[in-house]
């Protein structure tokens, strides 16, 4: 064999492939991230790719990207959340902790205690055996699936508890604008709490609204078997306790041309999202909101 000459390239990939899914005719997910990084001579260069954290993603999707499906939106969890993390030997901080870099999936701490995936999505999601259709139960186990796989997913529906399309599209109700007015205004650098005093409402009454809408959409997560009244509660809890600092927080920037990280290349999640300082109380909330 000659000498090798030139460009050396070395790629590092992760990739975790994962049982078929129960729902025929959907492919299995896999949780993919990778970097290249390109050497010549003694110099080298780390280029990350943009791979969406949901390998279900349509080719050329952000990062970011999610799935158009209502259960995901409206965080509608299939299982008991401290079953998921007495699964994985952690509480709900370690979970968050974990998910903090999105382009870690929950599958790789269910394998250090001894889970495979579908067993697991299994278990979490026995309470619905026999009390819902098998075709229902088949898409929660395949929603569960999903979200021990695919690290972005599953930082969206367990932690921005906030971000959704139900707020955007009663801006009218809230706030006496159209939606897009709304979105304008969010993406303008306008924390809720200023919105509605530059238009006049009362931010007691916004939250009163909003809180009745992230409500509703709990009861009919439970009322189509989507989720336990009991997770249900968790997840309305969850968000009644960061309404104010939804509240008073302004959007988080995007920075599309370093999805893995802050505008400083500091790491975290892959979504790109760089954090303003934090509204005093509001530490604990992941600020990528409505």
């Amino acid at each position: 064999m000659g000498r090798l000459y030139g460009i050396a390239l070395v790629i590092l990939v992760v990739i975790l492939v994962v049982p078929v899914s129960p729902v025929a005719g959907r492919r299995t997910p896999r949780a993919v991230s990778g970097a290249i990084v390109v050497a010549r001579g003694k110099s080298s260069t780390t280029r990350l790719i943009s791979i969406p954290a949901d390998s279900l993603a349509p080719p050329g999707a952000r990062h970011n990207w999610l799935p158009d499906e209502g259960w995901a939106w409206m965080h509608w969890l299939p299982f008991e959340e401290p079953e998921l993390a007495a699964a994985l030997g952690t509480d709900a901080a370690g979970i968050r902790s974990y998910l903090s870099d999105d382009r870690r999936v929950l599958a790789v701490l269910a394998r250090r205690h001894g889970w495979r995936v579908g067993p697991l999505a299994r278990y979490l999601t026995r309470r619905f055996d026999g009390r819902v259709t098998r075709s229902r139960l088949a898409d929660l186990r395949w929603r569960t699936e999903r979200v021990l796989t695919q690290g972005h997913l599953a930082q969206h529906v367990l932690f921005h508890s906030f971000h959704g399309p139900a707020i955007p599209a009663h801006a009218e109700q809230l706030f006496g604008i159209s939606r897009r007015a709304f979105v304008a205004a969010r993406q303008a650098g306008l924390a809720p709490s200023d919105l509605a005093l530059r238009e006049g409402r009362s931010s007691t009454t916004v939250r009163a609204g909003v809180l009745g809408i992230l409500t509703g959409e709990a009861d009919e997560g439970v009322r189509t078997g989507s989720e336990s009244r009991a997770q249900s509660k968790r997840m309305l809890a969850r968000q009644r306790r960061y309404l104010g600092c939804w509240m008073a927080s302004p959007l988080p920037k995007f920075d599309p041309n370093n999805p893995f990280g802050g505008p400083n290349g500091n790491p975290g999640s892959a979504s790109g999202a760089s954090r303003p300082a934090a509204t005093p109380g509001c530490a604990g909330m992941d600020m990528t909101a409505a």
